[in-house]
């Protein structure tokens, strides 16, 4: 399955109205020939749910998938693959004066890559994407892509977009967005030199067909990572 679906959708207010918008999405996904689909940020907003777990677990298995979601647990902000898989913990916790963040919650101690039909994903949420040393680091132990759920606020929407791109190009590597619908911002599908190939703004499914193969021609004709010279990085 060389496809990945992205789920554009708004967090809902139960554990049964998120798996009766999921059941349908993840039944388009697998027919559309994705293997792999991801979903937003705190799909339930910021409420943990002890029966999400199993209730995704099941779900990933009928439809025959990987599901990533992200949702609390344990007093983290996870983006959890399933049936079976890591957990990705946010490292980068959103902590600004006067707005709504995530507040409360313990950050996470590692990244984490995810091995997916042959290729390496890193795996990261929203306020991440302000951090080029994670992306940059997840592409020197051989991430190809990204798979970032978001739930990032629709007027900074703008700086989203740069920002996904910015980390796609930087690293030569696909970056897949998934934002929550009630944000404002979109979900994108970026090619590994910084182009837009997909964006999806209104709730749905955004299918995306990467090109590894234009992925690795790009990396040979420029070979950034290699010419890197981190030893003069070190100014003191």
């Amino acid at each position: 399955m060389r496809r990945l679906a992205l789920a554009h959708l708004a967090k809902r207010e139960s554990l049964r109205e998120l798996l009766q918008a999921l059941r349908p999405l993840a039944q388009e996904a697998r027919e559309r020939g994705a293997g792999l689909l991801l979903l937003p940020e705190l799909v339930l907003g910021k409420r943990e749910d002890p029966g999400l777990a199993q209730a995704l677990r099941e779900l990933a298995e009928e439809a025959g998938l990987l599901l990533l979601a992200g949702h609390l647990a344990e007093g983290e902000n996870r983006l959890q693959v399933f049936p079976q898989g890591p957990a990705y913990a946010k490292l980068h916790l959103y902590r600004a004066e006067g707005e709504e963040g995530d507040e409360g919650l313990r950050p996470g101690e590692r990244p984490v890559l995810l091995p997916w039909e042959g290729r390496v994903l890193g795996l990261a949420l929203c306020y991440d994407l302000d951090f080029p040393e994670l992306f940059r680091a997840y592409a020197l132990k051989g991430a190809q892509g990204f798979l970032v759920g978001a739930a990032w606020p629709g007027e900074y929407a703008g700086l989203l977009e740069v920002l996904a791109r910015a980390r796609a190009a930087e690293n030569q590597a696909y970056l897949f967005l998934a934002s929550r619908a009630d944000t404002g911002s979109p979900s994108l599908f970026v090619a590994p030199d910084g182009r837009v190939l997909a964006r999806k703004e209104e709730e749905g499914l955004l299918v995306a067909e990467p090109d590894w193969g234009f992925l690795e021609a790009y990396r040979k004709k420029y070979p950034l990572l290699r010419h890197r010279r981190e030893e003069l990085y070190r100014l003191w």
